[in-house]
């Protein structure tokens, strides 16, 4: 049977690269940014199951316990067993950079959901990805801080780390934009 399960770096590569080319499209020279990024592997073992409500019980190698739900496109969800083995891994990363003066504030969300096809062993991988931008209404260069307007006209005010190098450089009127990225990737294998 040809295994349908797609890896976690595969498809945040996938998205690197789509979103990589719409930013692209819309002409945007990314100024100052910064992106940090972590990856968490664990591995647990299943001490409990609801097939009603659709959860499991995964106990982690330290002994904490994590419920987690499972969504009716889980098509496998019956052929996990107490006692079984999930591989968990967890990815997250926040990408910050300046646009272009002038743009509006926009907001913007993308899920992709990935199964393993009925019969084969339980995986599955959820990506969310979040781009919100905002505009620098006032900076105070004294105290560090940043004034902006978000897409909802919402106004938040911003301290910002001296460790931030190019604080200097940023203008009123530039726009902040903001993409965070979470993924999960779950397989379930026979002890």
């Amino acid at each position: 049977m040809k295994s349908m399960k797609i890896t976690l770096v595969t498809v945040v590569l996938s998205l690197a690269v789509a979103f990589s080319a719409f930013a692209q499209q819309k002409a945007s020279v990314p100024k100052p940014g910064i992106e940090l990024g972590e990856v968490v592997v664990v591995t647990g073992k299943v001490v409990a199951i609801d097939r009603t409500d659709r959860w499991v019980a995964v106990q982690g190698p330290e002994g904490n316990v994590l419920v987690l739900e499972v969504g009716k496109a889980a098509k496998n969800f019956n052929q996990i067993k107490v006692g079984d083995q999930v591989k968990l891994e967890y990815y997250e990363s926040v990408a910050i950079y300046v646009g272009a003066a002038g743009k509006p504030p926009e907001a913007d969300v993308a899920v992709i959901a990935a199964t393993s096809p009925k019969g084969q062993k339980p995986a599955g991988e959820v990506i969310e990805v979040v781009d919100v931008s905002a505009t620098i209404q006032a900076i105070d260069p004294a105290k560090r801080t940043l004034t902006l307007k978000g897409p909802q006209g919402n106004v938040i005010p911003l301290k910002v780390d001296k460790s931030v190098k190019a604080f200097d450089q940023l203008k009123v009127g530039d726009s902040i934009h903001v993409r965070y990225t979470e993924a999960v990737a779950i397989s379930v294998s026979k002890p």
